[in-house]
């Protein structure tokens, strides 16, 4: 288990990179923390494996950090290889280091080579590899040994799309596996969909905060924050509204005028907010069907199997037929409403 209270991590300069995170992973778990650039996942992970300090407590299996660093596997986001040895010493490294017979050594590195698909770049200098290759190389290393705790920090970042998505198709049978046997999986990514995938739950970052760590379905129903929703559904779309209590009736007013009920978020609604102006957010598969504001359809993009369908304001609606004109209303029970300042929901 992997338990963060309070962690925060500062430089002397004052940028904070980490601020007051609280984290609990659990064995046979899969967490996917998901940012942009900068908004603290490396961090997090060099934390977690003890090769950067904090303030706070970080505890691995109950103890600090750096009493259990050995029972921590983290393949770093520049992949920590050496460049001018080859594919082999590199691969073998972490078990020479350890003291482990030749013969064994050989048959391990051998089985993480084929599981890998690189038996072929074994005598090669790593400098002289494709990147796909040498991040294949850091993932292999995961299969020398077993660990109660894997780390993997932004592993398909820098590739094509195509390769993305063949390295991924490479890597999720094996952290399967690892969660299979009762190790804690932690991997950062940018991508929504690589997160969406496996995880069991989804740590969002942004600017160094937990901005909402949970199961993707309860994210994407009931988003703790604009940045949380829009983390892992790029098409959220959000809007200044003056929510309005009205003999018994919620409604929701748009700067146009544009009134929609949303009486069933009566009850949730924190009541301070009412009579004031907030944001009103919603997925883009969540336009109404019909209303009283339309939109023309500028162009339609086939996605799988929807159309999303993008408006000459600039909106993009998923619908599963093409239309030449969309609602661009909401459905009054998708509704979303968010402190108009910090952008965090005020829904109970």
């Amino acid at each position: 288990m992997i338990k963060l209270e309070g962690v925060t991590k500062q430089y002397l300069y004052g940028g904070r990179v980490l601020g007051a995170l609280d984290i609990t992973v659990n064995d046979g778990e899969i967490v996917a923390v998901l940012g942009g650039v900068g908004s603290g996942k490396t961090s997090l992970l060099k934390t977690i494996a003890g090769v950067t300090d904090c303030e706070g407590e970080a505890l691995v299996d109950g103890k600090p950090v750096g009493k259990r660093a050995d029972n921590v596997q983290f393949v770093f986001d520049d992949l920590a290889v050496f460049k001018r040895r080859t594919f082999f010493y590199n691969l073998t490294y972490p078990l020479k280091i350890r003291g482990f017979d030749k013969e064994y050594i050989l048959k391990q590195a051998n089985a993480a080579a084929k599981r890998l698909d690189v038996m072929a770049c074994l005598p090669e200098r790593v400098k002289n590899l494709p990147l796909i290759d040498v991040k294949r190389l850091a993932m292999a290393r995961l299969l020398l040994r077993d660990a109660q705790n894997i780390l993997i920090d932004d592993i398909t970042t820098g590739l094509s799309a195509s390769d993305e998505r063949e390295l991924w198709a490479q890597i999720v049978p094996i952290l399967l596996e690892k969660a299979k046997r009762g190790s804690a999986v932690i991997f950062s990514t940018q991508s929504a969909e690589e997160a969406l995938s496996i995880a069991d739950r989804i740590a969002v970052m942004s600017a160094g905060e937990l901005k909402q760590f949970d199961s993707p379905q309860n994210i994407y129903e009931r988003p703790a924050s604009v940045w949380a929703a829009q983390a892992l559904d790029r098409r959220y779309h959000f809007e200044s509204v003056y929510l309005e209590d009205s003999d018994g009736r919620l409604t929701i007013v748009a700067e146009d005028g544009l009134k929609t009920d949303v009486t069933s978020l009566k009850d949730r609604v924190l009541p301070q907010y009412i009579g004031k102006r907030v944001l009103a957010g919603w997925h883009g598969t969540d336009f109404a069907s019909d209303g009283e504001k339309t939109e023309t359809v500028e162009y339609v993009v086939r996605e799988n199997d929807k159309y999303v369908h993008n408006t000459s304001s600039g909106l993009q609606v998923v619908l599963p037929q093409k239309q030449s004109a969309v609602c661009v209303c909401p459905m009054p029970d998708r509704v979303t409403l968010f402190d108009i300042n910090n952008e965090n929901s005020i829904l109970k």
